[in-house]
């Protein structure tokens, strides 16, 4: 292979009964980036120069140490060694309109929903290519799943979701044989942490109201609950490469799902008036703190890309599949045996990311990219909520590397999001409901410093 320098329909309203506030409070739906920049919770961003074409030819096209994660087959195009630092800021912006209404029928007041907060993901590659030799090995530390929603604490759907949060942090060791010439394969192991955080308020005044207790109504004892967790598992990538003729490169990468059991802790915060009255009833559920535990599945993808160069120019396509459909349900454990568990369905659906871009090599120094994609939502109307209020988008994106002295290459991406809106029609367990839709956008910028030896 020749060898490169990587220069909707409403849901049912559900009964209002004692244990329904505790099916407001998942923590396994909430995971790391804004409102999430792909579908679902997934983070594409790993790399300035992928993001410039809109990730288009990810895996087939070295043009930085990326290719480390996104293909380890692509390694055997590298001739030298090398480091890369990558930062992405991703700027999601997600604004409620609509309207919320309690148990009774009647307007809940408060703020508008608005999440804008600007999130910061980061990556790292390492990968040493011996000298004659074809084989390579690497080194990457990516956030290829997450994201964060924050809303005000009293925003008119607090009952849905308030703090929405999942952190991964993913390191991988890789590997690139070339077997034969112009074929690659390549494989790693991947060892993946997952943290999350999930809080939302709880309406007591409607869960005591529905018990008959004198002097409570909906929204007037709001309390406040929150689950965390976290946990290491483990996951493997396998790759494959090939150029049947110099210049044309079609690659192909499978990521497996990772299965984490997420342990932690959940919190449930009541109004003074409201925990003498649980305590009074002898009610041992909400307790102020007890151990909880999640399951969170992160999907297998599959990943093609298909690169040709033509003279100064290279096009380049990608096509992702992401299993999606797996995440059928967000359930948490709690120690605590008065408390039931958790349930909250997503029944996501499989989705598709296609791209399409290309790169002009002004000069040895210096690259310009341009790139499209549309990336398929993966959430259904009748089970979205606010803490990742998902659907389609289109990116733009473009891009510049820039290499000022030999070895040293710095690479520039952005790319904006036009994302639909997102209709959203639930219930909660105590029958406040959120009717409406969220308008949402996302800006994406990312940076990168290069060097080979």
């Amino acid at each position: 292979m020749k060898k490169t320098h990587p220069t909707s329909a409403p849901a049912a309203r559900r009964p209002v009964r004692l244990t329904a506030a505790a099916a407001g409070c998942v923590a396994a739906g909430a995971l790391m980036a804004g409102q999430a920049d792909a579908a679902g919770f997934q983070v594409r961003e790993n790399s300035a120069a992928m993001l410039g074409t809109a990730f288009a030819g990810l895996n087939s096209d070295a043009r930085d140490l990326s290719i480390v994660w996104n293909n380890p087959a692509g390694m055997t195009l590298l001739e030298q060694s090398g480091a890369e630092a990558v930062l992405s800021v991703v700027w999601p912006r997600a604004e409620f309109e609509g309207t919320s209404t309690d148990a009774l029928g009647r307007p809940i007041a408060g703020s508008e929903g608005k999440s804008e907060d600007p999130l910061y993901v980061p990556a790292g590659y390492l990968m040493w290519a011996p000298s004659n030799l074809p084989v390579r090995l690497g080194f990457a530390a990516t956030v290829p799943y997450g994201l964060e929603t924050d809303y005000d604490d009293d925003w008119v759907g607090r009952y849905s979701a308030i703090k929405s949060k999942l952190e991964t942090a993913n390191l991988a060791l890789t590997a690139a044989w070339e077997p034969l010439d112009g074929v690659s394969i390549g494989g790693g192991v991947s060892y993946q942490r997952a943290e999350a955080e999930l809080t939302n308020a709880v309406d007591f005044g409607a869960i005591l109201a529905a018990q008959g207790i004198p002097g409570f109504l909906p929204t007037t004892a709001d309390g406040f609950a929150e689950v965390q967790g976290d946990d290491w598992a483990w996951g493997y990538t396998l790759g494959l490469l090939v150029e049947p003729v110099q210049g044309t490169r079609f690659g192909v990468t499978y990521r497996s799902e990772i299965d984490h059991t997420l342990e932690g802790t959940a919190s449930f915060d009541a109004p003074a008036q409201v925990r003498a009255v649980l305590t009074a009833a002898g009610i041992q559920a909400f307790a102020p703190e007890s151990a909880a535990t999640a399951d969170l599945t992160t999907p297998e993808t599959v990943e093609f890309s298909l690169s040709q160069d033509i003279g100064a120019f290279g096009l380049h396509a990608t096509a992702a599949w992401t299993n999606w459909s797996s995440f059928e349900e967000i359930r948490i454990r709690f120690a605590n045996p008065a408390q039931p568990d958790a349930v909250d369905e997503q029944f996501y659906q499989d989705t598709w990311f296609l791209s399409l871009g290309g790169t002009y090599r002004a000069s040895d120094s210096l690259q310009f990219r341009a790139g499209v994609a549309h990336d398929g939502r993966a959430s259904q109307t009748q089970y979205r909520t606010p803490r990742i209020p998902d659907e389609e988008r289109t990116w733009i994106s473009a891009g510049v590397s820039w290499q000022p002295m030999d070895g040293l290459s710095v690479d520039a991406g952005y790319a904006h999001l036009f994302v639909k809106n997102a209709d959203i029609d639930i219930t909660t367990g105590t029958g406040n409901r959120l009717a409406g839709q969220f308008d949402s956008t996302a800006d994406i910028f990312t940076v990168a410093a290069r060097y080979q030896f």
